[in-house]
């Protein structure tokens, strides 16, 4: 159905040079954390527990448990955020205590074996070295030498180790019912938790709180008692942006006082609030951190030096007095007396907040680089996101992809193309999340980031620029046809809304939804579908979302539609495409038939089903036949990857 789509994804590839003392990775349970937790096999994996024997060589009040009840070869996989490239003299330590009593200890129950793999390949590429347990009911030290291994060349390709796995009792069939516990996973490599994992998981709002002399004009809006609403109604949201700049001029600041210039008096009075009124902005953050909620603050990174539009009276004044500020202070150094004014901002918001979305980098005045490394020094704990570009899906010949329609009604000429969330620079510890712009006429909620952008979200939620720092994906979006114009129609339903913050929120990625503030408070229409959001996401478990259907009448330029479809029918969607392991139809049909490029059946699902399984099939062009269970027949074409 899709003709010739195809995304093109880098593939980076990681070098280490290994450091001569080993590094703790993962200690005392979840208080030392520089190796994220992947999944379990055959096993219940728990953090935080009573250590069961503290007076041996594990002394640490709390420990991670696993538990087996009945299953074989049962493991934990834990991911590196700094993959191993080179295995010279490369040596992980671990501690380890089993519930097996020492008398029931067998050549395969005391097996304790650790893998080194490749998300991305096989098992053949593994790497494993074996230890056993000696005694039952205490920590025992393992200690697991590479040395003399050698890394296959398709696991340096795909770019290295990035997994460790843990193997419980390998082989052995008895069918074990037995607990074991972990504790000091040491490695000769520096694993450092990216500095968004707070955000993984969470979905959050926009709190706009205004700045400068808009705050002192807008001061009766009860700035406090809105950001209690958003406490109290959306308990589930675990993030908030609120403001260290009015988000459109950059020269209106929360707060006032600043250690390094007397902005009032030195530059102009409109850039800052009354004194009274800072304490607006420290309050409100104040609230969102005693509910346990992460904060972070938008900078418009251009700050005094761009006004836009027509300029008023204060505008005209700041633009004067900005100008004769760096000019006299700073020998004329516009970016040396930003940097300088916003260090001072920085500072008194060290320790409050938990990061910054730095917007309009590219009318920042001076170098953006000095800029970010500014922030580092006031704040290295930090999450950055900086908008600066946005990466686009290609087809398979390198061309980007456009929309030619949203649905049947699309009264909107112009086609736009899909973007898909990747770190663009090296300053990202999360992405900017834009969508395509709504100046380019695509809505905030495409069909097409469903289709495109969604499943690389899926398929992993972290993205890398330079091979070592890894960038949270993060989606921030308008929930109405316009940023934060309340009178701008809603474009998001709740069912629609639900989807997306599941589809980030169960992949371990993150999303924000930009939500509107009028006198303090999120509009009535857009809290009523963030409450419905919040409730369902408290649920246990979480109710079904609304799968995904193509709007009638959306296509994509050049795009070859449905054939042989009545008109019911003709509403199937197949999605992602191109394909890895899986597709999905947007509802059930009766039977399917795939065929090659040459016309050759290679396979047949004769059951009721939407999901399909295609990982059988080498990378090319296919043809799915989909019957409905009155035989209507619906032509598909897509990609293998």
């Amino acid at each position: 159905m899709i003709n010739k789509i195809k995304i093109i994804i880098l593939f980076i590839f990681f070098s280490l040079t290994p450091v001569a003392a080993q590094q703790v990775w993962y200690e005392n349970s979840s208080q030392t954390n520089n190796i994220q937790f992947s999944n379990t096999q055959q096993g219940l994996f728990t953090i935080d527990e009573t250590n069961p024997e503290t007076n041996g060589i594990n002394s640490n009040a709390t420990v991670s448990k696993f538990e087996r009840n009945g299953q074989e070869n049962s493991r934990i996989i834990f991911d590196l955020s700094v993959p191993i490239t080179n295995l010279s003299s490369y040596t992980i330590a671990l501690k380890a205590y089993t519930s097996i009593q020492t008398s029931d200890l067998n050549t395969t129950n005391s097996r304790i074996r650790l893998f080194l793999k490749n998300s991305t390949i096989g098992g053949s590429s593994n790497l494993y070295i074996q230890a056993n347990f000696s005694v039952g009911g205490a920590w025992e030290s393992f200690s697991y030498d590479f040395d003399q291994e050698t890394i296959p060349s398709d696991v340096l390709t795909a770019g290295g180790y990035d997994q460790i796995m843990i193997v419980f009792a390998s082989a052995d069939t008895s069918g074990l019912t037995s607990t074991y516990y972990i504790d000091t996973i040491s490695g000769y490599s520096e694993q450092t938790i990216p500095l968004a994992t707070f955000l993984s998981g969470s979905w959050g709002v926009r709190f706009n709180v205004h700045g400068g002399i808009r705050l002192d004009n807008d001061s009766g809006d009860d700035w406090v008692a809105g950001a209690q609403e958003i406490v109290d109604n959306l308990p589930a949201v675990g993030h908030v942006i609120t403001n260290f700049t009015h988000p459109a001029h950059g020269y209106f600041y929360t707060l006032r006082d600043n250690p390094y210039v007397d902005i009032a008096n030195e530059i102009h009075p409109g850039m800052v609030p009354s004194i009274e009124n800072e304490q607006i902005i420290l309050d409100v953050i104040d609230v969102f951190r005693n509910a346990g909620k992460k904060v972070i603050l938008y900078v418009n990174g251009a700050g005094p030096a761009v006004i836009q539009g027509n300029v008023d009276a204060t505008e005209a004044g700041i633009i004067t007095g900005w100008e004769n500020y760096y000019n006299t202070s700073f020998g004329g150094d516009e970016g040396l007396a930003w940097r300088t004014l916003a260090r001072g901002f920085f500072e008194r918001f060290n320790d409050l907040v938990d990061g910054y979305w730095v917007d309009n980098v590219s009318n920042l005045p001076g170098d953006l680089n000095a800029f970010i490394s500014m922030i580092r020094e006031v704040d290295p704990n930090a999450a950055i996101a900086t908008n600066i570009t946005k990466s686009y899906v290609l087809d398979e010949d390198g061309a980007q992809i456009y929309v030619d329609s949203d649905a049947i009604d699309d009264e909107d000429p112009r086609n736009y193309r899909v973007f898909f969330l990747e770190a663009n620079d090296p300053y990202m510890d999360f992405t900017a999340g834009h969508p395509t712009p709504l100046a380019q006429g695509a809505p905030p909620n495409s069909w097409a980031y469903e289709e495109f952008s969604f499943p690389l979200i899926t398929e992993n939620p972290w993205s890398s620029y330079d091979g070592r720092k890894l960038a949270l994906k993060h989606y921030f979006t308008p929930i109405r046809q316009q940023w934060s114009v309340s009178s701008a129609d809603l474009v998001f339903g709740t069912e629609q809304a639900y989807r997306f913050v599941r589809t980030f929120t169960d992949a371990g990625a993150t999303m924000t939804w930009s939500t509107t503030i009028a006198d303090g408070f999120i509009s009535d229409d857009e809290m009523a579908i963030m409450q419905t959001i919040n409730d369902r996401m408290l649920l246990s478990p979480k109710p079904d979302y609304e799968p995904y259907v193509r709007p009638e009448g959306a296509y994509l330029v050049g795009e070859t539609l449905s054939i042989d479809s009545n008109e019911d029918f003709n509403t199937l969607v197949l999605f992602p495409n191109p394909v890895q392991q899986n597709f999905r139809l947007s509802k059930e049909i009766g039977s399917a038939i795939i065929y090659n490029i040459t016309g050759e059946k290679v396979l047949e699902f004769h059951k009721n089903q939407a999901t399909f399984n295609v990982s059988k099939l080498i990378e090319g062009v296919y043809f799915l036949k989909a019957y409905s269970e009155t035989n209507e027949i619906q032509v598909f074409k897509f990609i293998k990857q």
